[in-house]
């Protein structure tokens, strides 16, 4: 039997780690596109390429000959974005890179394009639950990149003949969840007030608005099951299509540290424009592919307070 082969480009960040690990758990071969770090997971092929080297990338389409590429590498900047420049760079013309080495090889893989939730930008409260259909309005650069990108994958297949589907993954955490996200930020404040010596409250923004989060190993698993059994051209949400207040996942993942801590809202952490709900129309997904998601929150949660723990205490001076 033949081994399938996949190149995730970014295999070293968030959702590319989990994919990786989702893969070769079953069966497959995997290699990727890593920038100034690893993936962590040993059984993956790593190449150190600049993701708009379109000649690296066509050497690499040749020596890996991938049955499917899952394109995740971006510079996910949601918030604030100091350099418009580099994260378009990345983000756009890195897409543009990723086929045309396709293109130039001749190669013709399933193309998995991972875009965002951030792509509908700004939403009313009566199009909610939020479906493939919605007019995207991006609110920022990255939202802005990934409706470029999308467009971009697209053509590019309509024009080559080449299969490629769009995920739209709305918010996800869980293990390895680092960065300025507001659950890994949290995660880090109780981990460090666990931990000693600081005490205190934990600071956080608006926690009264209602978001769609989802497991990252539950949004692994969409990938993969897009990149099989999804339709050629069609986009897919990737959420738990369940709607929650930020101040119930901080609650949860307060019980998971198990520890007493006041709530604090910093007015530093205020959104010039937050939306009171978003969440995520997910029968397209299910319907296609049959994907389920496997974690409840809690166990979500629990998963972000053990990795946050491990970390602060590897942290520590000894």
């Amino acid at each position: 039997m033949t081994v399938p082969r996949a190149l995730i480009t970014g295999v070293s960040g968030f959702a590319g780690r989990h994919l990786a690990r989702r893969l070769l758990d079953d069966g497959w071969e995997v290699a990727g596109t890593v920038r100034s770090r690893t993936s962590g997971v040993p059984e993956v092929a790593e190449h150190r390429i600049e993701i708009d080297d379109r000649g690296a990338l066509r050497a690499l389409v040749d020596a890996v000959a991938p049955d499917v590429v899952f394109h995740l590498a971006a510079i996910v900047d949601t918030v604030t974005t100091p350099d418009v420049v580099e994260l378009h760079r990345a983000n756009t013309l890195g897409t543009v890179a990723v086929l045309e080495a396709l293109r130039d090889t001749g190669a013709r893989p399933r193309v998995l394009y991972a875009s965002s939730a951030f792509a509908y930008g700004h939403t009313a409260a009566d199009e909610q639950p939020v479906r493939e259909e919605q007019p995207l309005r991006p609110l920022t650069s990255y939202g802005s990149s990934k409706v470029a990108g999308e467009a971009i994958a697209l053509q590019f297949g309509r024009e080559t003949g080449t299969e490629v589907l769009v995920t739209r993954a709305f918010q996800h955490t869980g293990p390895g969840h680092v960065g300025a996200y507001a659950l890994a930020d949290w995660a880090r404040q109780l981990a460090e007030i666990e931990a000693g010596p600081r005490r205190g409250a934990i600071r956080c923004g608006n926690i009264d608005v209602e978001r769609d989060y989802c497991d990252v190993r539950d949004v692994a698993a969409a990938y993969a099951a897009v990149a099989a059994r999804g339709a050629a051209g069609a986009v897919y949400n990737v959420a738990s299509g369940e709607p929650v207040t930020m101040r119930a996942l901080l609650e949860g993942l307060i019980r998971a540290f198990g520890i007493d801590v006041a709530i604090e809202v910093d007015p530093a952490r205020l959104r010039r424009v937050d939306q009171p709900r978003f969440f995520a129309d997910v029968s397209r997904l299910r319907a296609d592919t049959g994907w389920e998601p496997e974690h409840p929150l809690d166990d979500t949660l629990a998963a972000l307070a053990d990795f946050w723990r491990r970390r602060i205490a590897a942290a520590a001076p000894h």
